[in-house]
């Protein structure tokens, strides 16, 4: 009896890790085209492409905007969307705002935007992945980033490389941002969130 089970056991764990590595077979790409190395400026080569509304133009289209976050006038300063680009978002303190679904995978892991803080520079901009996994919504924490007055790109951040055991091996996740000023007095302004989606490869 002990040993049928034991052979049970083991058949049910070699059932579930193929059920896995069929599935990491299965798995599709994000779609995602036309990646160009947007950073360069900054020393970074990898290519990156627009995030859903990254830019603002369409007025946040998607995002879910809360306690005085809004699209304001006025882009980035490098205009690295576009020159005719004219706006961005504004986070005051206590805002928030979450992104659309996003796809990130394990090939997609990497992402940065353009941010300026104009008032209080120990308010840091802190930035959440909301995810689902088994029918459970969670939230990681991706970074803090901190800014002065002046617009400047954010580093590369990643919302899949804590979560690679869980999110992106199997198939591609939809994963939100929610960015949230910390502290208080921070002004803060966002712009031009891009994805890497060649960051692995």
């Amino acid at each position: 009896m002990k040993s049928m089970r034991k052979l049970l056991t083991v058949l049910a764990a070699a059932l579930a890790i193929s059920a896995v590595t069929a599935g990491a077979a299965q798995a599709v790409t994000c779609p995602y085209y036309g990646a160009e190395q947007k950073f360069k400026p900054w020393g970074d080569l990898n290519h990156y492409v627009l995030g859903p509304d990254g830019g603002f133009e369409n007025g946040a289209q998607g995002w879910t905007l809360k306690n005085g976050a809004a699209v304001v006038s006025g882009n980035e300063s490098f205009y690295l969307n576009d020159a005719s680009d004219s706006q961005s978002l504004s986070l005051p303190a206590g805002s928030s705002a979450i992104s659309p679904p996003i796809c990130m995978s394990i090939d997609t892991p990497f992402f940065r935007m353009f941010g300026r803080n104009a008032g209080n520079t120990s308010s840091g901009l802190r930035v959440e992945a909301i995810y689902n996994v088994l029918g459970l919504l969670r939230t990681n924490v991706v970074s803090t980033a901190y800014a002065g007055a002046g617009w400047a790109p954010t580093k590369p951040m990643s919302t899949v490389l804590g979560l690679s055991t869980v999110l992106g091996t199997v198939i591609p996740s939809a994963i939100q941002l929610r960015i949230t000023p910390v502290g208080s007095g921070g002004q803060w302004q966002i712009d031009d969130l891009y994805i890497d989606p060649f960051a692995r490869r």
